[in-house]
């Protein structure tokens, strides 16, 4: 059957599903939905009112994993990081068993992902939480909304998300292995007529090798400025704008271990204005980024990307419904040693939200993207959220994608092949979420996702091709927070995830994740958290095949003693068992390492 008759055919099925879904939720009684806000659609919604698998790592969550966020991101159901080394090395993500290459990330609602590669795509390397407020993982095909890339999810970063009135100044020293220091400074302003924050963040560590061959270091430096304001300048027109700039110096192991050298630069930003005109909120918004960076001993050196975004989209209500529309136009520029090759697609977006009653929402999002490069691709997502009685969540989401082939891809004058047409998929998935009481609560999701028209490197020819097989990702996420009593919570997660192409396993993805943390409180001001990751059944490749990687278990240990309700010291130790193993095959994990801190506010 044609891939438009499937899809349509799920479209059925699954809208009756949602309607019985829903038919229960007028005689329900509702309860409270909380005052989380995520950016799972073209407009901000409360977290319970979407249902798409959003998590959300709030502010004290990201303050006690300083500059860990890869280990924080890789402790999330759904997530397996993979590090060429230590802090700033190349690190990947893979969502649901999707790589990096099928997941879009926004800084402050900014693309930052490299246009350079050979697949559009963000480097974890040197991620650090230190100055944001929130991060959201959004699971599953986001296309709809985010457009290539967003295959797999979304992860989004945010500097400012407070709404505390007032003035606040936050700072954090840490002192590690490996002569490890970083420091941020975050000033946070919040008024009735607008508010500013401005996060400072610097790392520097002399690392440890990247690869098991060698012993030399490889260490590692970056500093970033990010700026988040805005401003109500009356009750009809608010201006905002954000920025990041962000220094990098890496050293890594490739052909030439004690010479191989990174520097890397990037730059970012937007601005827009909010208008009301009539019955109806206009947004009008154009952001950019700029990646350059220079690889001293690469077979190129040179690589500089760059990207411009101009977007509009008007919100209306319009028989109950929460109705938005857009237009939205980018191009992308790859400049490597010289020869440049950019291209251009428009878009055409449209999302309607419904609240079915008191306890029940459904939404649909549509995007239809054209470029003369690639050609069109039309992309949907369907989703609903019931709020059942006994505090009871269930989700349903149908979804489709595309990943548009990168300029490299595309226009290489060895590798690429400028006939290429997008990557497409189609998603699924339900979930259920019990609170249990205020502080605890069970979730469960299954989710499949299978991507066409697949553009892979053929090692026989030496090329990229675009062929008519799928890869398949399905799996099954658990998750549990409980609080056990007074002073014991414990929170954890398992993953059971299934990636194929054909036959062929996807590599880098446990098939079993485990994930526990334990939070014991000693005394009011006094605790400790435990955390212990399990990944079983791993494979990675070693041309020009796969090899099965050993299963690895790691634990971390941290405590934390508040000095008073302003300042705190903690001590923790990565790997306290000295675990030797990989995420891939060949490269580093450190070994067991000790950090120390204080951070305050004021």
């Amino acid at each position: 059957m044609p891939m438009k008759g499937v899809f349509m055919n799920k479209i059925l099925s699954i809208t009756s599903l949602l309607m019985f879904h829903a038919s229960t939720c007028f005689a329900q009684e509702a309860y409270d939905l909380g005052e989380i806000y995520v950016s799972a659609g073209f407009q901000d919604i409360n977290i319970n009112k979407t249902g798409s698998s959003v998590k959300v790592l709030q502010s004290d969550e990201l303050k006690t994993n300083v500059f860990d966020a890869v280990n924080l991101l890789d402790a999330q159901s759904g997530i397996a990081m993979s590090s060429s080394g230590g802090v700033g090395s190349q690190t990947g993500i893979r969502l649901r068993g999707l790589s990096q290459s099928y997941v879009a990330v926004r800084v402050d609602g900014v693309d930052i992902s490299d246009p350079t590669g050979t697949q559009n795509s963000y480097d974890f390397g040197g991620i650090m939480t230190s100055g944001f407020d929130q991060i959201e993982i959004l699971k599953g095909s986001q296309s709809a909304i985010y457009g290539s890339e967003a295959i797999g999810g979304v992860i989004n970063f945010k500097t400012n998300n407070s709404k505390t009135i007032g003035n606040n100044t936050e700072t954090n020293i840490t002192l590690g292995s490996n002569n490890t220091v970083t420091a941020n400074i975050k000033l946070t302003q919040v008024e009735d007529s607008g508010s500013y924050a401005l996060s400072i963040n610097n790392m520097t560590t002399e690392g440890y090798s990247a690869k098991s061959d060698n012993d030399e270091t490889d260490p590692y430096s970056k500093t970033e400025v990010r700026l988040v304001i805005d401003r109500n300048i009356n009750e009809q027109l608010t201006l905002g704008a954000t920025a990041l700039y962000s220094e990098e110096e890496i050293d890594y192991d490739g052909f030439n271990h004690e010479f191989d050298h990174i520097d890397r630069t990037r730059s970012a930003g937007s601005i827009y204005a909010s208008f009301d005109s009539g019955s109806i909120t206009n947004k009008i918004k154009r952001s950019f980024s700029n990646t350059d960076r220079y690889d001293r001993n690469g077979w190129n050196k040179s690589f500089i990307g760059s990207r411009d975004v101009w977007n509009y989209t008007g919100q209306t209500i319009f028989n109950g419904a929460n109705v938005t529309f857009g237009y939205e136009e980018s191009t992308e520029e790859a400049d490597i040693d010289g020869q440049i090759k950019d291209y251009k697609e428009t878009a055409v977006i449209s999302e309607v939200n419904y609240a079915l009653g008191k306890n029940s929402d459904i939404s649909l999002a549509a995007r239809r993207t054209s470029s003369k490069n690639y050609g069109d691709d039309t992309t949907y997502r369907l989703a609903a959220i019931n709020r059942h009685q006994d505090e009871l969540t269930s989700r349903l989401v149908l979804s489709s994608g595309f990943r548009a082939p990168s300029l490299y891809e595309l226009f290489d004058s060895y590798y690429g092949n400028s006939t290429f047409t997008p990557e497409t998929s189609l998603n699924a998935e339900i979930g259920l979420e019990k609170k249990l009481n205020e502080t605890s609560k069970l979730s469960a999701t299954i989710f499949n996702n299978t991507v066409d028209n697949l553009i892979e490197f053929n090692n026989d020819t030496f090329a990229y091709e675009q062929y008519n097989g799928s890869m398949k990702t399905s799996g099954l996420e658990l998750s549990s927070n409980l609080k056990v009593s007074d002073k014991f919570n414990l929170n954890a997660n398992y993953t059971y995830t299934k990636a194929e192409t054909g036959d062929v396993k996807a590599v880098r993805v446990p098939k079993h994740d485990i994930v526990l943390n334990i939070k014991n409180q000693f005394s009011e001001n006094f605790y400790s958290l435990l955390s212990v990751k399990v990944a079983k059944d791993i494979e990675d490749t070693v041309w020009p095949s796969n090899v099965q990687m050993p299963d690895y278990e790691v634990v971390d240990v941290s405590f934390t003693y508040d000095m008073n309700d302003k300042s705190s010291v903690y001590f923790k130790v990565q790997n306290l068992a000295d675990e030797k193993y990989e995420t891939i095959k060949g490269y580093n994990t450190g070994g067991r390492q000790f950090f120390a801190g204080i951070r305050a506010s004021f």
